[in-house]
């Protein structure tokens, strides 16, 4: 049994042009993963919705850090109920390949920075709890700050929420993981209504999570940008009384284009205010 294959991750995500990492993930470069901190729930959401990925979004989070917006690549595991049958064949596995800890740190050892761990514990709480307080500093040291996505629980929560990273969980419970089995680490995970894939760019907003699969992660950066420009500029106009309210929100003149495209020419997204 392997738990993480590296060609059969490949060939789930082969639409994918990217650089691969040794698990098979593609690799959304980490300046696509800057800039789409700045990108809304609803851009990103729209962008999919036209490429007909219509449940790519999950909400009704308990989210540690409103404040915080998390992005990053995902590492995906899936729990299953536990059976012996299959738990022991897991655990064989682990000692064939000389995994330290619980199932859940195997799957915390594969983290690099810029990940995000996307869990399916089925909406486990009592005995769902993916991690305490040492496990998250695993995951914030080895992803550099980013966090963590679980379908379940975390316990010692008043710690985690001391971490530099963000959680995103259902609820939060003091008992340790239990009667679950590690199934499989970087297939595809089933987060409430969404599917993630390994590699999936996982944007985590205080409106929820959209999981935008890397063809698209560039798309969805350039064409916010391109919203945030396009509503910068008609609020700046409005405010020095060069175009109506009524003119700016409804499809622009020929002028106002030029008038815009030339100040687009003078200016960096990057630079803008909210």
């Amino acid at each position: 049994m392997e738990l993480n294959c590296p060609e059969r991750n490949a060939e789930l995500t082969r639409d994918s042009d990217l650089p691969r990492d040794r698990f098979g993930r593609p690799l959304v470069p980490d300046d696509i993963l800057e800039r789409m901190k700045r990108v809304t729930t609803e851009e990103a959401w729209g962008v999919l919705m036209g490429h007909e990925f219509r449940l790519q979004y999950e909400g009704g989070w308990m989210n540690l850090h409103p404040e915080r917006i998390l992005v990053g690549r995902a590492v995906t595991c899936r729990y299953v109920p536990q059976r012996p049958d299959l738990h022991a064949l897991v655990e064989e596995e682990g000692k064939q390949k000389e995994r330290v800890g619980g199932q859940n740190s195997w799957v915390i050892d594969t983290l690099e920075e810029n990940d995000v761990l996307v869990v399916e514990l089925f909406g486990k709480i009592e005995r769902g709890t993916f991690i305490g307080d040492n496990l998250g500093t695993a995951i914030a040291t080895r992803t550099g700050g980013t966090g963590l996505v679980v379908d379940g629980s975390i316990r010692d929560a008043q710690r985690v929420a001391q971490l530099p990273m963000n959680v995103f969980c259902r609820d939060v419970h003091p008992t340790a993981i239990g009667d679950v089995t590690l199934a499989e680490i970087n297939g595809p995970v089933r987060i409430g209504e969404a599917t993630v894939m390994p590699g999936d760019v996982v944007l985590g907003t205080p409106s929820g999570i959209v999981f935008v699969p890397p063809k698209l992660a560039a798309e969805v950066v350039e064409r916010s940008e391109e919203t945030r420009m396009r509503d910068y500029f008609g609020k700046m106009r409005i405010r020095e009384g060069v175009y109506t309210p009524g003119e700016v929100d409804r499809a622009w003149s020929e002028a106002m284009t030029a008038d815009y495209d030339e100040w687009k020419q003078s200016v960096r997204v990057e630079d803008l205010e909210p």
